[in-house]
């Protein structure tokens, strides 16, 4: 349902980026030129209808009765776990793969690449594990 409400605001924002394409092209309107306009609207129309395409197939598929089991069991505890789990490992990996980067940006200053890029790949790496930390700590206490 939450899914729905939001594909439905974007739609309507995408309905709501076409209007200067007509308004603003009119002869001898203010605002935005041509081009910006167009360009705007042509957005609009691209979010509007990814947006109905998406809810369209929702209600089709809502209507499936495998469907609406695949949906019980992708939800279901056992797999929440699994895709956290596996998302915590992915995220460890990119964020470990960064700060080797950095490292290696530190150590070989040939490559022309200013200090601080380096030190932004550590210090993101340093938020990243004291953040996991601290989150984890909160939630094993809440929970």
């Amino acid at each position: 349902m939450k899914k729905q409400v939001i594909l439905m605001s974007l739609a309507i924002a995408g309905l709501l980026c076409c209007i200067p394409m007509f308004v603003l092209n009119a002869p001898g309107a203010p605002g935005l030129s041509g081009g910006a306009a167009s360009l705007l609207g042509m957005a609009g129309a691209v979010l509007f209808g990814t947006c109905a395409g998406t809810l369209l197939q929702l209600k089709r598929l809502s209507r499936d009765p495998d469907y609406r089991q695949r949906q019980k069991a992708q939800c279901d505890e056992r797999n929440q776990a699994i895709r956290d789990r596996a998302g915590c490992i992915a995220g460890f990996w990119t964020v470990g793969l960064l700060v080797v980067s950095g490292l290696i940006f530190q150590s070989f200053e040939r490559f022309g690449i200013p200090d601080w890029v380096g030190w932004v790949f550590i210090g993101i790496y340093l938020f990243y594990t004291l953040a996991f930390l601290g989150l984890y700590k909160w939630l094993q206490r809440k929970m």
